[in-house]
């Protein structure tokens, strides 16, 4: 596997998910190679850095894959990994498998070229298959939902929780989720609410938002804590992406939520309708208005959400784990020729 691996992102939990399964997994972790930078100086110096990061990434691919006599080689997104090395596995007899769980596909270090070469683009996006088929193949394509990590996406209360905030969104800042938020900011000035993620301070100064901004994202055990501790955790995705105008109806945080034993109020719509019940497992919201009169009705029903939230986890939990996840991708492997399959 070459991809990124920090605790709780997907390819780490993926891996791990498939070690489960029986495989042997070797990995090969692009953040050793491009790291992130910290301060101006930093910045620049990685800047200057990254064509020669990307080399040595793309050359550890080749070398692991031959070292180990590689079936696969899988990857979440394939940022940075050229279409040349995708050339040279292909030649040596390796498969290549790009699981891709984001909304668009025009990321940093990647190329419809590199695409091109892939046996199976397994998408966790369902809006995203016809263009996938169109573009290169109903045999060479397929469809498995996100999930979330189970060494990380856990509940650590199981009787009194010490809650932090009554509401919270975790979530990098976009125009779309901003409008949502300050709405709920302006109906419940009293309310302990956390937003939590890169990209606000600028937009929220100077409005109802910015007393609530947390300043930093969290992650991992921390990630997993902020859901548990927050009454209300609100789920929204991006909005339109460019250039297609996609936008999510599910996400990581669909699962990520009530995995660690979080309320969730999400986006309302019919795939996250056919994962949880609206008003048994979780509740809906469709515009800004209902939004906040969800919350404040939930804020006033404590043993109703709390009733939720357990139903929730338990839908949730295992099934709609990384692990869960990781054998439906196998299996699908195995189906496809791509993957021998397991005793």
């Amino acid at each position: 596997m070459a991809t990124e691996f920090w605790h709780g992102c997907t390819g780490r939990a993926l891996a791990q998910g498939l070690r489960n399964q029986g495989w042997d997994v070797a990995e090969v972790d692009l953040v050793a190679y491009l790291g992130r930078a910290n301060g101006l100086i930093h910045r620049i110096a990685n800047r200057l850095l990254t064509p020669y990061g990307i080399a040595a990434y793309n050359r550890e691919i080749l070398e692991q894959a031959d070292q180990i006599d590689a079936e696969v080689m899988l990857t979440v997104k394939g940022s940075y990994i050229t279409a040349d090395t995708l050339a040279a596995l292909r030649a040596g007899g390796v498969r290549l498998v790009n699981f891709y769980p984001d909304v668009a596909y025009n990321h940093a270090g990647s190329s419809p070229e590199a695409y091109q070469l892939y046996d199976q683009i397994v998408s966790t996006k369902s809006y995203h298959l016809d263009h996938l088929r169109d573009t290169y193949g109903a045999e060479r394509t397929g469809f498995v939902h996100h999930g979330y990590a189970p060494l990380v996406h856990a509940r650590q209360y199981r009787d009194a929780v010490p809650y932090r905030w009554d509401i919270s969104h975790i979530g990098n800042f976009s125009p779309y989720k901003f409008d949502y938020m300050l709405a709920v900011a302006r109906a419940f000035p009293d309310r302990k609410i956390a937003v939590i993620g890169n990209g606000w301070s600028k937009p929220a100064r100077g409005t109802a938002l910015e007393p609530h901004l947390l300043g930093h994202p969290l992650m991992g055990d921390y990630f997993a804590r902020a859901i548990e501790e927050s009454r209300i955790n609100v789920a929204m995705h991006h909005g339109p992406v460019p250039p297609d105008g996609w936008q999510d109806v599910t996400s990581t945080r669909t699962f990520e939520i009530p995995a660690s034993g979080g309320f969730m109020l999400h986006i309302d719509n019919d795939e996250v309708r056919s994962l949880f019940v609206p008003g048994e497992e979780i509740d809906v919201f469709a515009d800004a208005a209902s939004l906040c009169d969800r919350i404040g009705h939930y804020l006033e029903h404590e043993d109703a959400r709390r009733r939720i939230a357990a139903a929730g986890h338990a839908r949730c939990v295992p099934a709609y784990s990384l692990d869960a996840r990781a054998r439906e991708l196998a299996n699908l492997l195995s189906e496809r020729g791509i993957v021998r399959g397991r005793a």
